[in-house]
């Protein structure tokens, strides 16, 4: 792995926090010319599905990297950590608890992974409680500056990884179950849904659906833009990831239908009683 490829790092410690910050100096003081991609780190915490399901989207639009992702609710157990080989080239270091593998998704999946347990790839004293800082980044520092992928462990097959299951999707006709898999600072929600999932529900020519939830039920109007809809007005449009996405224009979708990543969400027409 060449330097002039860079380190891409994600995780859920929170922007501007010293834990990005330490972790920032360790890849600096190992790797002090390479060029560090902070993609996000304000990954949903604990939700390692979440998370996986954000960098799914967010990953095709970087270079091919070397990088850490990190969302590590078992960190210090024995859940293993791993390195992986995607599709297009990158290569990734983060636990095995399901989230490399969906992240990986739309660059070609994982092709290789190892566990990583060569000697020297941690700091010395390593800590049970701060992986990133003490063996994820360095070793994606290392790489980047030259160690082989071959050399962080022995190798292990890609299909015995942790896998996060699929996200909910039930077509009908004339009716579609889904989840919400995002919510941005806006209170946009996304769902686990395309528009050609519309189509095979049947409910592609609607304008108008009934959103039903947890805590109630509301219509729904299709839109192309933020701005179609009039203030107040929940629409449903396919948000920047190609995703269908329940909105508010200048207000959150979100607290409107008070509802949080993972809830179920389904659509149907309108004209339906």
């Amino acid at each position: 792995m060449s330097a002039d490829r860079p380190i891409v790092f994600a995780t859920d410690y929170g922007p501007g926090t010293e834990w990005v910050g330490v972790c920032h100096a360790v890849m600096r003081r190992i790797a002090p010319r390479a060029v560090i991609i902070d993609l996000t780190h304000s990954l949903p915490r604990f939700d390692v599905h979440g998370a996986g399901l954000v960098l799914r989207d967010a990953l095709p639009y970087t270079p091919v990297s070397v990088g850490a992702l990190v969302v590590d609710p078992g960190v210090g157990t024995d859940r293993r950590a791993v390195g992986v080989r995607s599709g297009r080239g990158d290569l990734f270091f983060g636990p095995d608890n399901g989230l490399l593998p969906l992240a990986l998704e739309r660059v070609g999946g994982v092709i290789e992974a190892r566990v990583l347990s060569a000697a020297g790839l941690a700091l010395g004293n390593a800590s049970t409680t701060f992986h990133g800082r003490d063996l994820f980044c360095p070793t994606a520092a290392k790489v980047n500056l030259g160690l082989t992928f071959e050399s962080v462990g022995p190798a292990c097959e890609a299909s015995p990884l942790v896998r996060s299951a699929p996200a909910l999707l039930e077509i009908g006709s004339g009716s579609l179950a889904c989840e919400v898999t995002n919510i941005d600072g806006f209170g946009n929600v996304r769902l686990s849904a395309t528009p050609e999932a519309l189509s095979a529900a049947n409910l592609a020519a609607e304008q108008s659906f009934w959103v039903r939830t947890s805590g109630g039920e509301m219509a729904a109007h299709r839109a192309r833009t933020f701005a179609e809809l009039g203030a107040g007005r929940l629409g449903l449009l396919v948000d920047s990831f190609g995703w269908l996405a329940l909105c508010i224009n200048r207000d959150s979708a979100a607290a409107r239908l008070s509802i949080k990543r993972g809830a179920r969400v389904e659509l149907r027409k309108h004209s339906q009683p």
